[in-house]
């Protein structure tokens, strides 16, 4: 345990699995009591307060329907009760799995439910979380806020439409929080991962895919949870004090240079 988040207390959405539960961890482990977030994931949930618990964290699990206003009232509400306050919120839930990408088509051929679907739990579940934690921010005079993006947002795509445009939106979203409330020392930053080993990822992509993903990064591996939770947890620490309003892509250099495949 190291005291690099002593006395905070962080809210992480999407926290029982992947890039959240590792982001949980490492601020647990960086002294920070925290407080997961999850809709339907409870056995990782229980794993990942295990897991802080082993280490000798503190932490609580709250199941939360995000997109709803009442579900985000009621965690904020008993995070402050448990806790004392909020510091860091990571808004890492996001309308992910093969179902999701199986419905996210091109605008023809998608339902309107899907779009509807993905625009609140990407961008309204954010959007309500930051709405109701800000307040306990500005009164503890430290917050900072990290959302999590996708770097897909930078290029178009054929299909996954209702995804890309609520991401770019939570950008946007990025944005005006860290504008609006930056002089009462509330930050806020987004990370846009690239390609990241996770639990889903490895379901959906076979091996001779993830390694043409391998080939195309400018580094020699596809990035894991760990990854992303180190740049998200640097943005919540005081050592990024000067760091707001930032889109901060994490992706192995995938989208800085030229795709070689099918070059002629």
């Amino acid at each position: 345990m190291s005291s690099r988040f002593a006395d905070m207390v962080a809210i992480v959405l999407g926290g029982a699995d992947n890039i959240g539960r590792a982001t949980a961890a490492m601020l647990a482990r960086g002294g920070a009591r925290v407080v997961i977030g999850y809709r339907s994931n409870a056995a990782g949930a229980e794993d990942a307060l295990r897991e802080i618990g082993d280490q000798g964290g503190e932490a609580m699990a709250v199941r939360v329907d995000h997109s709803q206003e009442q579900d985000v009232a009621e965690l904020v509400r008993r995070t402050v009760e448990a806790f004392g306050t909020i510091n860091i919120l990571v808004n890492n839930a996001a309308l992910v799995g093969a179902a999701q990408r199986e419905a996210d088509l091109d605008v023809v051929r998608m339902d309107v439910e899907h779009w509807d679907e993905a625009m609140a739990v990407n961008l309204r579940g954010p959007m309500l979380a930051c709405k109701h934690s800000i307040p306990h921010m500005i009164r503890a005079g430290y917050g900072s806020i990290i959302n999590t993006g996708t770097g897909a947002v930078f290029k178009g795509d054929s299909v996954r439409t209702a995804y890309s445009a609520s991401k770019n939106g939570l950008h946007a979203l990025t944005l005006n929080i860290a504008t609006a409330y930056g002089k009462q020392n509330v930050r806020c930053n987004l990370v846009a991962p690239g390609l990241v080993m996770t639990r889903t990822v490895v379901g959906q992509l076979d091996k001779a895919s993830i390694a043409g993903f391998t080939e195309q990064n400018l580094v020699p591996f596809v990035g894991e949870p760990d990854d992303i939770a180190h740049v998200t947890c640097f943005l919540a620490s005081r050592e990024a004090r000067y760091v707001t309003g930032q889109i901060i892509t994490v992706d192995g250099g995938m989208l800085v240079h030229q795709c070689t495949i099918g070059r002629l």
